[in-house]
C-alpha cells in the first residue's frame, strides 16, 4: 500500500489555489454578495432596535460572523463538489491512474477547497472592518481563524464523502 505523497498533494493544492486567483470574476463573485449583504443589511439595519439582540452591539457585529460562516459553507460544499466536474472532463481518470494513494489525492484537493474557502473568510472579515466591524484583539481572531479552518475542512470533506460514498471514486471506467 502506498503512503502519503507529499508532492501529490502540493500539487493538487496548487492547481486549486491558481484555478481561484486566475478567474477574477471568479474572487469577485464570491466577495460580491457577502459584502453586499453586509453594505446594505448592516448598515442599512444600524440603526434600527432588534428585539434579542446584545446591548451595546452594533448590527454589522451582529451580522458579519454569519455572513462568513454562509459564504464558507457554500464555497466549502461548491469545492468538495467540483470533484464531479474534475470526473466530468476526465481529470479525476487522470489523477487517479497516478502512482500515489487516493488518501493522498483526497488531502490534496481538500487542502485546496478549504484554503480557497478559508481565504474568502479571511477577506470578507478584512472588508468587513471597512464597514464598521470592530476587531477586539489578536486571540478572539485567532480564535475565529481556527474556527474557520474546522469550517472548511467539514464541509469540503462533506462533499467529498458524498462523492466517496457513490463508489465513483473507487472504479475507474
Amino acid at each position: 500500500m502506498k503512503g502519503i505523497c507529499g508532492q501529490a498533494i502540493y500539487v493538487l493544492w496548487l492547481r486549486e489555489m491558481k484555478g481561484m486567483w486566475r478567474a477574477k470574476s471568479r474572487v469577485v463573485g464570491t466577495l460580491g454578495m457577502p459584502i453586499f449583504l453586509l453594505a446594505f443589511l448592516g448598515l442599512g439595519f444600524g440603526r434600527a432596535s432588534i428585539p434579542g439582540m446584545p446591548e451595546g452591539v452594533s448590527y454589522i457585529e451582529y451580522l458579519t460572523p454569519g455572513i462568513i460562516g454562509m459564504s464558507m459553507l457554500f464555497s466549502s460544499v461548491f469545492a468538495g463538489i467540483s470533484v464531479l466536474w474534475d470526473k466530468e472532463f476526465g481529470f479525476l481518470k487522470e489523477v487517479m491512474v497516478a502512482p500515489v494513494s487516493r488518501f493522498s489525492v483526497v488531502l490534496g484537493r481538500t487542502a485546496g477547497g478549504s484554503t480557497t474557502s478559508l481565504l474568502q473568510g479571511i477577506m470578507i472579515l478584512g472588508l468587513s472592518t471597512l464597514l464598521g466591524f470592530k476587531i477586539v484583539g489578536v486571540i478572539p481572531v485567532i480564535g475565529a481563524v481556527l474556527f474557520m479552518c474546522l469550517i472548511s475542512f467539514t464541509f469540503v470533506g462533506l462533499g467529498w464523502s458524498s462523492h466517496l460514498l457513490c463508489g465513483t471514486c473507487m472504479v475507474i471506467p
